[in-house]
């Protein structure tokens, strides 16, 4: 036999609704800690049921992926903008939301997202922070040029780049000169 399970999660607490065709529907609350998810799936499991669970993606479904796909038949992680139905009820709750998951979930048509491998989504990550880092290099390179600019330094003192070695040192020889360090600290 099969039970589909939908999680529903928040900082403080995890819903958890469990459907299994044909007999009973259960919900229950619990942390929102893997453990207490695996005290759920244990519970769950008990009498020798499968163990299908579904939850919303969030900035920690890859650490939730990866800590309970072990304790489970089969993971999902769902895309909830594909899932319009939760947002246009005007009744909703937690509980409401995990059972709707366990419904689709049991049917086969809840909009699932691809969960790439732990090293894929630590390279993702990676690469993503290189390009916040170059972008705001960028930002700032461009603010100095301004403050320079809005001093009447149109163009390096030496030929090429802004940001060659020769043109760094000039810039930092007009700070110099502009500020004198002893002054930054009165």
């Amino acid at each position: 036999m099969d039970k589909y399970i939908g999680l529903d999660m928040d900082c403080k607490k995890t819903v958890g609704y469990t459907i299994v065709p044909g007999q009973s529907e259960s919900s229950a609350t619990f942390g929102p800690d893997v453990e207490s998810m695996r005290r759920y799936f244990r519970q769950e499991r008990q009498g020798g049921y499968r163990i299908h669970a579904a939850f919303e993606i969030s900035g920690q479904a890859g650490f939730l992926y990866d800590q309970l796909l072990e304790d489970v038949d089969s993971l999902h992680v769902v895309n909830p903008t594909k899932m319009t139905w939760i947002y246009r009820t005007a009744k909703k709750n937690d509980r409401i939301d995990a059972r709707k998951m366990a419904v689709l979930l049991s049917i086969g048509e809840l909009p699932t997202v691809y969960m790439p491998s732990k090293e894929i989504r630590q390279w993702r990550q990676t690469i993503l922070h290189r390009q916040k880092i170059v972008q705001k290099v960028g930002q700032v390179k461009n603010r100095i040029r301004a403050a320079l600019k809005s001093e009447g330094h149109r163009q390096p003192e030496h030929s090429g780049g802004w940001w060659k070695r020769a043109n760094r040192m000039w810039m930092q020889q007009l700070c110099e000169e502009t500020i004198h360090v002893d002054s930054l600290w009165r």
